[in-house]
C-alpha cells in the first residue's frame, strides 16, 4: 500500500513548483517517511510506501509505469498483478480488471503521452480525490492534503451536511466545491489539457433478479471463500477484528475451518453485546480475544481503533503474523448481503415507484435531518440533500426502484466506508482484508432479488448451510432484521442501539458548541440558537445531543472562508 498524490501541467510555474514541494512536505505526516519522486516536467508523482502486503505495488519500465493501491486480487500476489499491469496498454485495463476480486485504485503513466489513468473498483472503496487547477491537475490518495496547499478551497454545503447527516458525502461529491473524488466503476484520464470521465464498468449494467436463493447460496459461498483464498495467499497466521455481530464472525468461523492461527481485537462498551457475544464466540472456539473497552463507539471507526493498538510492543503474537498490518475486517457484509439500510416503510416505497418517498424513507429510517433552526438555511440543505438521493437513484432508471436503492447503498455509503481510516495511513500504516467487497460476493447479491436480501434472510440461510459453528453462541442483530433464535442470559446486555451518551461525551458536545460561538465556523449557525441548546443542554434542561452532533460532524470539515 502507497499513499500518492500528484500534479500534471505544461506549465510550471511558480505556483505549482510551490504545491509540488507542499506535496512532499505533507503527503505523510512522519517526517521520517522517504518520498519517492518522479518528475519529468509533465507529472510530477510523490509517494510514501506502506508496506502493508509486503510486496512491491509499483513497476516501472521505459515506456511507462503502475501502480495499485490496495490490491487488485486479480492473484494472490499483489507484485505479479502489478507487473501484469505495467505489460499492457490501458486500454486493456477493463478486460484484465473484469476478474478483480480486490479493492484498488490502479494509476498508469504513459511516459511518451504524458497521460495518467486511474482506475477505480466496482464500487471504489479505495478513495482518490483530484481537482482542476491553473490548467493542470492536482490529485491525491488523501483528501487532508488539498488543504495544506496553496490553492483556493471552498466549502461544498451539500457535501458538508450530507456528510454531518448520512455520515458521507454523495455522488463523487467532498467537502470542497473544487475537489471531487473518484466514482465506483470509473476511469479517470489525466492529461495537461485537463480530465477525461468514464465508467469501464457499472453495477447498474449487471444481471439482476436472476438468481433464486438456492442457487445463490451455493455461489455465494463459492464466491466468498474465493476471496477469502486470494486475500490470504500463503499466510498460516493472522489478525481480525471480532465483534458482537456476524461479519467478522463469518471470516473468523472461515480462517478457523483453514486452520489459521488467528488471534482478534474487539472495541466495545463494556458489558455490550458487542463484548460479550464476541468473548462467548472466543471462548467457545478457543482462540485468543483481546477487548478493549471505549466510552464512545462512534467517535472512531473500528478500523482507526486498530492502528491505535495493534502494535508489535503490545501483542507478543504479532511477530508470528506473516503480514502484520494486514487486518481482515467484516465491512461490507451488513450492507451489501444483510441490507441493514432497508425497512419496510422504504421497501414500500420502492414498490409504489416514488423515488421521492424512498428519499423521506430512508433519511428518517437514519435519522439523518439538518437542524433547521440551528443551520442557515437547514430546510433548504435539508430539501436539496433529499432531492441529491432522488438525483442518485435516477441513474438507475431503469432498474426496478428497490434495485436503484440497493445500487444508491453500494455506490455512496460503502464507496465512502473506509475512507476516514485510509486518510490515517501514514499514522497507523494499516490495510485491510475486505473479502464481502468481493466482485463476485456482489455479484451474486446484484443477480439475487432484493426481496431475498432484506433483513438478512439470505445472510442467515447462507449461515445455516455453511457456518453452522458460527450460530451456536449469541450474536447481535439489527432492530427489525431476523432476530437471534438462542435463549441465553447474556441476550440481556445492550445492544449498541441501547447504549445511552454518557455524561462525559455530552459535555464535550456541549464544549465544541460553545467553542463554535466564538469562532469562524459559528457563521454557518444560528449563533443564539446554538447558545441557547448549549446552555439548556448544560443544565439538563433539554436533550440537545443529537443536533450538537450534527454541529460536531459539520465542523470537522466546514471551512471558516466561505
Amino acid at each position: 500500500m502507497s499513499i500518492v498524490a500528484g500534479v500534471i501541467s505544461d506549465r510550471w510555474s511558480q505556483d505549482f513548483l510551490l504545491i509540488k514541494k507542499e506535496i512532499a512536505q505533507h503527503l505523510s505526516r512522519n517526517p521520517t517517511d522517504v518520498r519517492h519522486e518522479y518528475f519529468d516536467n509533465h507529472l510530477y508523482l510523490c509517494r510514501v510506501a506502506i508496506d502493508c502486503h509486503r510486496e512491491a505495488n509499483w513497476a516501472e519500465n521505459h515506456l511507462r509505469f503502475a501502480m495499485v493501491l490496495g490490491h487488485t486480487l486479480m492473484s494472490p500476489s499483489l507484485t505479479q498483478d502489478v507487473n501484469c499491469l505495467l505489460q499492457h496498454n490501458p486500454e486493456n485495463y477493463p478486460q484484465l480488471l473484469a476478474d478483480a476480486q480486490g479493492t484498488y485504485c490502479v494509476l498508469n503513466y504513459n511516459k511518451q503521452q504524458h497521460i495518467v489513468n486511474v482506475f477505480a473498483d466496482t464500487l471504489a472503496i479505495r478513495p482518490f480525490y483530484y481537482m482542476q487547477y491553473k490548467g493542470g491537475v492536482i490529485f491525491s490518495s488523501c483528501l487532508r492534503l488539498f488543504d495544506k496547499l496553496s490553492v483556493k478551497l471552498t466549502t461544498n454545503l451539500a457535501g458538508v451536511t450530507e456528510y454531518a447527516v448520512v455520515g458521507y458525502p454523495l455522488g463523487n461529491k467532498t467537502h470542497y466545491n473544487e475537489v471531487h473524488s473518484l466514482s465506483p466503476g470509473e476511469k479517470l484520464t489525466f492529461t495537461t489539457k485537463g480530465i477525461q470521465r468514464s465508467r469501464y464498468f457499472r453495477w447498474a449494467d449487471m444481471p439482476f433478479n436472476c438468481l433464486e436463493d438456492g442457487h445463490g447460496i451455493l455461489q455465494l459461498d463459492r464466491a466468498f471463500k474465493q476471496a477469502v483464498d486470494l486475500c490470504l495467499g500463503d499466510d498460516i497466521h493472522a489478525v481480525s477484528t471480532l465483534s458482537g455481530g456476524l461479519d467478522s464472525r463469518v471470516i473468523v468461523a472461515e480462517l478457523l475451518k483453514r486452520g489459521v492461527q488467528l488471534e482478534c481485537l474487539n472495541f466495545s462498551y463494556q458489558r455490550s453485546q458487542d463484548e460479550v457475544y464476541a468473548e462467548a464466540f472466543a471462548q467457545l472456539h478457543d482462540f485468543p480475544l483481546h477487548i478493549v473497552n471505549v466510552r464512545d463507539t462512534q467517535e472512531q471507526s473500528i478500523e482507526q481503533r486498530l492502528g491505535c493498538y495493534w502494535r508489535a510492543t503490545q501483542y507478543p503474537f504479532y511477530q508470528q503474523v506473516e503480514r502484520p498490518r494486514l487486518v481482515w475486517s467484516g465491512n461490507g457484509g451488513s450492507v451489501c448481503l444483510g441490507m441493514v439500510f432497508c425497512d419496510d416503510e422504504i421497501l414500500s416505497a420502492c414498490f409504489k415507484d416514488d423515488p421521492v418517498s424512498v428519499a423521506k424513507a430512508y433519511l428518517k429510517h437514519q435519522h439523518a435531518y439538518i437542524p433547521k433552526r440551528m443551520v442557515k438555511d437547514g430546510e433548504m440543505l435539508q430539501h436539496q440533500l433529499e432531492q441529491n438521493i432522488v438525483a442518485c437513484l435516477e441513474q438507475y432508471s431503469h432498474l426496478p426502484l428497490e434495485k436503484a436503492f440497493q445500487l444508491f447503498l453500494w455506490e455512496n455509503d460503502q464507496h465512502q466506508h473506509i475512507a476516514p481510516a485510509l486518510e490515517d495511513l501514514d499514522k497507523f500504516r494499516l490495510d485491510f482484508h475486505l473479502p464481502f467487497y468481493s466482485k463476485a460476493v456482489l455479484s451474486v447479491m446484484f443477480a439475487l432479488p432484493v426481496s431475498s436480501a432484506v433483513k438478512h434472510q439470505l445472510y442467515m440461510k447462507w449461515l445455516n448451510h455453511t457456518y453452522s459453528e458460527a450460530l451456536v453462541t449469541p450474536w447481535q442483530t439489527y432492530p427489525g432484521h431476523l432476530t437471534c433464535p438462542l435463549k441465553d442470559h447474556r441476550l440481556s446486555a445492550l445492544s449498541k442501539w441501547q447504549l445511552t451518551e454518557n455524561v462525559k461525551n455530552k459535555l464535550n458536545l456541549v464544549n465544541i458548541g460553545v467553542k463554535t460561538l466564538f469562532d469562524a465556523k459559528g457563521d454557518f449557525y444560528h449563533r443564539h440558537y446554538l447558545g441557547a441548546n448549549c446552555l439548556l443542554t448544560a443544565l439538563g434542561l433539554h436533550s440537545g445531543e443529537s443536533t450538537l452532533n450534527v454541529v460536531k460532524r459539520m465542523n470537522k470539515v466546514l471551512k471558516p472562508h466561505h
